[in-house]
């Protein structure tokens, strides 16, 4: 689980009392939405001419109380601001370290995900690209590569993401039935607010004063905002894609994260029935496959193996075992198994 939130806004509409407003939101957008995640904090920061990325290994609600939000992150806020993506990670694929904090820019995409890719292995080696550390960044190579509504077909898992791609002044939201993403269009400030759940945006906009109706983000397709185009309604553009994963049951999945990976998966929900990245499973119950908890292949049971952590690992992956233990042992000690990189900002 994961946290993303942000806002899109027509620039030099804003009077300066809209403006502190809309200050006021984003942070206490950034500070509720720390819920979701505490392994990271990350934003981008975009205007007509500019992305400005900023990351940091603080969680958000600490983030928010230091001098550095103040003086370095909501200071960029301006009336000639556009699209600000914000996200907190709770990590699951790849260590706790800024260069694997979101948002991520592949090309001429930048982007936010909350959910977890199942098949993010198979989808790299499909595009001719390495396995990535964080198994996000294949949907923003996908976006990169293909057209926005070819970019999902081949996706295993769950998804609600945020991105901007030929257009610094259109952003664009989606998410699968697994992952959750709200609303919320402030017209007078020609504004259109987002974040992860209803409570996180309601509370956000109580704390700061802001009253505005909220909708939740209909699934399976791709809601496209352009800023110029903001009137009294946000004037969205729609159009539906498809996944690996809507052929399998739509809900949610049941998982146990810890720092490097899952603590454990269910190829079922609380009620029994088959989650979504659960469609190429027989039907009966009693498969002995049990999945390896570094590649998420559905694996025969007599050929998993389990590491020093007690996960399972299956024969193709016990390389990349032997190397992880080599290369992060001595890091994992730390606390949360966090590098001590530096958090700062990245100019695409």
């Amino acid at each position: 689980m994961c946290g993303i939130f942000g806002f899109a806004k027509t620039s030099g509409r804003q009077s300066d009392n809209q403006m502190r407003i809309l200050r006021d939101v984003f942070t206490e957008l950034t500070d509720e939405s720390s819920i979701r995640g505490t392994d990271s904090t990350g934003f981008s920061i975009i205007d007509s001419n500019n992305r400005f990325t900023y990351k940091t290994l603080k969680d958000s609600s600490t983030l928010v109380d230091t001098d550095t939000w103040d003086n370095d992150i909501i200071s960029k806020i301006t009336r000639d601001t556009t699209i600000v993506m914000g996200h907190v990670r709770l990590a699951t694929h790849g260590k706790v370290k800024v260069t694997n904090a979101h948002p991520f820019t592949v090309g001429n995409v930048t982007g936010v995900h909350n959910g977890v890719i199942y098949n993010y292995n198979q989808v790299a080696k499909s595009m001719g690209k390495s396995v990535p550390e964080v198994d996000s960044q294949v949907l923003f190579q996908s976006l990169y590569k293909n057209e926005m509504n070819k970019a999902f077909e081949n996706i295993e898992g769950d998804f609600a993401l945020t991105w901007v791609k030929d257009s610094n002044r259109k952003v664009h939201l989606a998410r699968e039935s697994g992952r959750p993403i709200v609303v919320a269009y402030w017209k007078k400030a020609r504004i259109l607010f987002w974040a992860s759940t209803k409570n996180i945006m309601q509370d956000a906009m109580l704390n700061a004063g802001l009253v505005l109706p909220i909708q939740e983000v209909p699934e399976d397709y791709i809601y496209t905002y352009n800023v110029d185009a903001f009137n009294s309604t946000p004037n969205r553009e729609q159009v539906a894609f498809e996944t690996l994963s809507q052929y399998g049951y739509k809900g949610y999945t049941s998982y146990g994260y810890s720092n490097y990976g899952y603590g454990g998966y269910s190829a079922y929900d609380s009620i029994g029935n088959p989650s979504p990245a659960s469609k190429h499973l027989p039907a009966t119950c009693d498969t002995k496959k049990e999945m390896c908890s570094y590649c998420y292949e559905w694996i025969n049971a007599d050929e998993l193996w389990h590491d020093k952590d007690n996960k399972q690992v299956c024969f193709d992956c016990e390389y990349f075992v032997d190397d992880y233990d080599k290369n992060y042992a001595q890091e994992d000690k730390r606390e949360g198994g966090k590098t001590d990189e530096k958090s700062g900002w990245f100019k695409f």
